[in-house]
């Protein structure tokens, strides 16, 4: 039996060394406080076939190879699960929304697949392969990009800029220089209050909207390298309410903020993925309905679009596309299973 005396003694070593542990990290160097500290995750909108990281702009699609299938060939499967996968990305990517009004497979009109096809830029991401079940496979996820150089974003401006298709909307601002990425604010549109049935639905080039009517964020009006570089808006989650996000001193959720800092950094010295992006300043207003056909367009008050017209004349914070709406966990999407003819030969 433990002595009282020397279990009472183990108890204040043991909570002083966590009340050294909290204020180690409290007081973390500059590397883990708070506006270093990215709270958000991005929001993923999954189907049957893949999915979309739609902060970081990625379309992921899934595909399978059976090599019952294919005369037992691993080659075969192999190559049938690298096609299929392809296939997912551009059923995906048709039905991805671009405003409120239309998909990106009404634009083709018949010809959609081969265009689509030819506005992705792919590589693989991961390849499995079981043979622990009844029926062995390789199961393939490829990637292609929203954003960047060779993003979709940026391919299907210049493919509709030289096509004579029913889109006429194009930014008007040529490329400008930003502020460096830690001096100007991000805006953040808190959209997690909106009813269920009324939720905002992601879209390339949705708009904000304010309560008398008047657009002050469209496709129009953006700076073109920044739209390509990080996309009109980045929908992402988070646990942290809209105060805690805006105020930078004295709440719980800054502490909470600071530990999950702490052990990020544990893990990147362990090896694991690199540090994530900063966004330092936050200017967050309220959605207070999702507007349009398809739920796409963010209405905010009369008066956040006043400020944030102010806003914008100063930092450029809209021009520059420095939006991020943040929603609730998963959205909805497209099944993936609509039938399209892909314009490649699957010669095995």
């Amino acid at each position: 039996m433990i002595p009282k005396k020397f279990s009472l003694l183990k108890n204040r070593h043991f909570y002083s060394l966590c009340a050294l542990l909290v204020c180690s990290i409290l007081f973390l160097p500059n590397v883990c406080q708070c506006e270093d500290i990215d709270p958000f995750t991005p929001h993923f909108e999954t189907f049957s076939n893949g999915r979309i990281d739609w902060d970081n702009g990625m379309i992921y699609g899934v595909g399978k190879g059976f090599l019952h299938d294919n005369q037992g060939s691993k080659t075969k499967a192999f190559r049938v699960a690298q096609y299929a996968a392809l296939e997912s990305i551009i059923k995906i990517a048709a039905g991805i929304q671009l405003d409120d009004r239309r998909k990106l497979e009404a634009l083709g009109k018949g010809r959609v697949v081969i265009q689509i096809e030819a506005l992705i830029t792919y590589k693989e991401d991961k390849i499995d392969f079981f043979k622990n079940v009844e029926k062995s496979y390789y199961e393939v996820t490829r990637r292609a990009p929203i954003k960047g150089i060779t993003g979709l974003t940026s391919k299907l401006l210049t493919h509709l800029k030289a096509t004579p298709l029913d889109w006429s909307i194009f930014p008007e601002q040529p490329p400008k220089a930003e502020l460096k990425d830690d001096q100007a604010p991000w805006l953040i549109l808190d959209a997690r209050k909106l009813p269920q049935q009324a939720r905002v639905k992601p879209a390339l080039f949705p708009k904000i909207v304010s309560e008398s009517g008047e657009t002050i964020y469209q496709l129009k009006t953006v700076n073109e390298a920044a739209l390509i570089k990080r996309g009109m808006v980045s929908y992402v989650e988070t646990d942290q309410t809209g105060k805690q996000l805006q105020s930078e001193t004295g709440s719980y959720g800054i502490i909470l903020a600071r530990v999950r800092a702490f052990f990020a950094v544990q893990d990147a010295i362990a090896g694991q993925k690199g540090k994530r992006k900063k966004r330092r300043k936050f200017i967050v207003k309220e959605v207070t309905q999702a507007k349009g056909l398809m739920k796409t367009n963010l209405l905010i008050s009369e008066k956040d679009a006043r400020d944030l017209t102010a806003e914008d004349a100063l930092s450029k914070i809209l021009e520059n596309c420095r939006v991020i709406v943040v929603t609730n966990s998963q959205i909805g999407g497209i099944e993936g299973n609509n039938q399209y003819l892909l314009a490649f030969d699957m010669d095995l």
